[in-house]
């Protein structure tokens, strides 16, 4: 995995193609959401990490993203992230990713921090 991939991700996120978004993963993949259920809930396999993604996309009301601390170090990867949200408030989280033959093959959220502006 290159983080020049990890970045073309993000876009199609942050642009919310789901088809493209899904492109990234491989056919076994494994999501485990910031939302819902667990907390967090989990989806395994193409279909249901589709699933996942696109109640994620109608959750975030995301006006702008800012990605930092991209680390990628074999098959594991991390991001940190900030959202800037339509409503002025910012989230901070960050993503950590199991990747194999530069395809996403988990991506687990972490959602923690809801700062008011």
């Amino acid at each position: 995995m290159t983080e020049e991939i990890l970045q073309q991700f993000a876009k199609a996120w942050q642009e919310k193609n789901l088809e493209e978004v899904i492109s990234f993963f491989t056919h076994d993949c494994h999501y485990c959401s910031s939302v819902g259920m667990e907390p967090g809930t989990s989806f395994l396999g193409r279909t249901e990490v589709r699933k996942g993604i696109q109640e994620m996309m109608s959750h975030d009301m995301v006006k702008d993203v800012s990605l930092s601390n991209i680390k990628i170090d074999g098959d594991f990867g991390f991001w940190e992230w900030t959202y800037f949200l339509k409503n002025g408030k910012i989230e901070l989280g960050c993503d950590v990713f199991e990747f194999q033959n530069n395809k996403i093959k988990s991506k687990n959220a972490f959602r923690k921090v809801l700062l008011n502006n």
